[in-house]
């Protein structure tokens, strides 16, 4: 009877081997976290970008609005909510959904700027609700042409801060006194 010897080599990954792997992988995987830690910064960015252009808009529209109630009540197309603010004697104020104009908004230091956002999702300028990063001020410049005051150049501009950085966003426009 013939034996047949086959001689099997145990062969396997060495010590080396699995460390190199484990070095290539885990170099592949630190470029993976690192893409997803900051794919989710630049989402947040975005996210107040958004936010805050939305909320100039909204500056710009709240503007309109006032124009067009003065309109409609027969004041003049300048004054401002309730008849106690004129746009022209305050060219620098804080107005937000609720209708309140708020005077004497210059500069984002005074706090009547900040925006709060209430339990029903309105951005608000009183304290009600939670704080919120944004602040906003519309700043209305007059422009006489032939009459007294034919249209206005409002802007509204958005402050917040995200990471220790100062972030703006103007939105600006014309609105004229076609009536």
């Amino acid at each position: 009877m013939f034996k047949i010897f086959i001689k099997i080599k145990n062969s396997g990954f060495s010590i080396l081997e699995v460390m190199v792997a484990l070095s290539i992988l885990s170099i592949g995987l630190l470029g993976v976290s690192s893409l997803v830690i900051q794919n989710l910064q630049v989402q947040n960015i975005n996210k107040n970008y958004l936010t805050a252009s939305m909320l100039a808009q909204e500056g710009l529209e709240l503007v309109r609005n006032q124009r067009d109630t003065n309109w409609l009540k027969g004041a003049d197309w300048l004054t401002g909510s309730g008849g106690n603010t004129d746009i022209l004697q305050d060219w620098s104020y804080a107005i937000d959904a609720s209708g309140d104009m708020y005077a004497g908004a210059d500069d984002f230091s005074n706090a009547i700027t900040k925006l709060f956002i209430d339990n029903d999702g309105f951005y608000l300028h009183n304290i009600v609700g939670t704080s919120t990063p944004f602040s906003r001020i519309i700043r209305v410049l007059p422009h006489p042409l032939a009459g007294p005051y034919d249209y206005i150049t409002a802007s509204s501009t958005v402050r917040w801060n995200d990471s220790g950085r100062v972030n703006t966003y103007v939105a600006e426009t014309q609105f004229f006194n076609w009536r």
